[in-house]
């Protein structure tokens, strides 16, 4: 037998649910209003410097002001103003060409210059496998003309701004090299190769200048490649590393590490609660590894050496490390602009922290001042020595200092 509910008592009822969802709003609304006003104070405070710039360029300033521009440098400002040293703000180009070299498509011809005293360009670096490096270019040449243009004081931002383009086409480059001119005619833009390697027949040697979505399968392939030559050791080299891909390391990692009783890296946000682990599985090359690191080791770099010594696989050897543990993350923004945000850190497998303090490497040698070849780098030769078991780690580090 079905009862029905009288109308008034439904209608009381619904009454107290308004009236109770009322009192929670209020009371919500409240805390987030309290909230709110806490904050004015400093969130005024923030930006009254910049209300008093304001005033004054209304009132003095002589000359016409660029609206967005102005908007640009002020918030290029606000981040550059965080301490870490890492956060950017990045307009729309700067931010295409970030998420292009951050897979390894580069503009540019590969070459890394200065500005000489008669405002020339000097080649400090040359991008491994660049159209700049397939012509033999080197450090220490002169860029002395650009499409058949002297460079010079005048056109120098201009020239540089050029070099550098990521235009899909042709530049013609007068070289010089010692006494001797030439001129090279170049593509602009290549994609950065991550993985160089080189048998010794014992030693392998990989240089990592990167770490890429392609870069654990070409590692992968070396290293087989290695074995099944006869390779008895490896050298990798992580000097030029700083590479952001903590995910790309920690894949690289799993090619010569062996199943981990808990997580091989940790990214934790400023609450120190874990954001993202890495794992890795039961396969591992078997060989003797040393690496090879340097100021220029950085980031993810950084935790790929430490954790191959944590994992027990490897020796370091070189000089310290940049100390560089924070991880950024990018934010695109309206005007399609972004920030780059440090947003976390990374954890190795055992060792504390290295952000800011880098990592002291087993064998300390200084690097060979002008050696271009592997037969002349000191903290190679030191580091295949070890291998070998030619010398302790201590007579290692003697013997490569003068």
């Amino acid at each position: 037998m079905n009862k029905r509910i009288p109308l008034g008592i439904v209608i009381a009822l619904l009454c107290l649910c308004v009236a109770g969802s009322a009192v929670l709003t209020g009371i919500y609304v409240r805390k987030d209003y309290n909230t709110l006003l806490a904050g004015l104070p400093e969130q005024a405070a923030r930006y009254e410097i910049l209300d008093e710039l304001d005033s004054v360029l209304r009132a003095h300033y002589y000359g016409s002001s660029d609206r967005q521009a102005m908007q640009r440098a002020i918030a290029k400002g606000y981040i550059s103003g965080l301490p870490d040293g890492l956060s950017r703000y990045l307009t729309a180009q700067e931010f295409e060409a970030y998420q292009h070299a951050s897979i390894g498509e580069m503009r540019g011809v590969g070459v890394s210059c200065s500005r000489t005293k008669n405002s020339r360009l000097l080649v400090e670096d040359v991008a491994d496998g660049s159209p700049a490096a397939q012509q033999e270019m080197r450090a220490g040449d002169l860029i002395v003309a650009i499409d058949g243009i002297p460079v010079d004081a005048s056109n120098y931002d201009e020239m540089t701004a050029k070099l550098e383009s990521d235009k899909l086409t042709n530049i013609e480059l007068t070289v010089r090299s010692g006494s001797g001119e030439r001129t090279l005619t170049l593509p602009m833009g290549f994609e950065a190769p991550s993985v160089v390697t080189q048998n010794t027949q014992e030693i392998g040697y990989i240089r990592l200048s990167s770490f890429y979505a392609t870069t654990p399968a070409q590692v992968k392939a070396a290293v087989d490649a290695f074995v099944q030559s006869g390779v008895q050791a490896i050298v990798l080299d992580l000097r030029k590393n700083s590479s952001e891909h903590v995910a790309y390391a920690m894949q690289t990692l799993d090619v010569f590490v062996p199943l981990s009783d808990g997580a091989a890296a940790r990214l934790v946000n400023q609450a120190g609660e874990t954001v993202e682990s890495y794992l890795t599985d039961a396969a591992a090359v078997n060989l003797p590894l040393a690496v090879l690191v340097g100021d220029g080791t950085k980031a993810a770099a950084e935790l790929f050496a430490c954790n191959l010594r944590d994992f027990g696989k490897a020796s370091l050897v070189g000089t310290q490390t940049a100390g560089v543990g924070l991880v950024r993350q990018a934010f695109t923004l309206s005007n399609k602009d972004a920030v780059l945000l440090c947003v976390g850190e990374m954890l190795p497998y055992r060792s504390e922290s290295f952000n800011g303090t880098g990592l002291a490497p087993d064998v300390s040698v200084e690097p060979e001042t002008g050696a271009t070849k592997l037969s002349q780098d000191k903290q190679y030769l030191t580091a295949v020595n070890l291998l070998r078991g030619e010398q302790s780690g201590a007579d290692a580090g003697q013997e490569a200092t003068p």
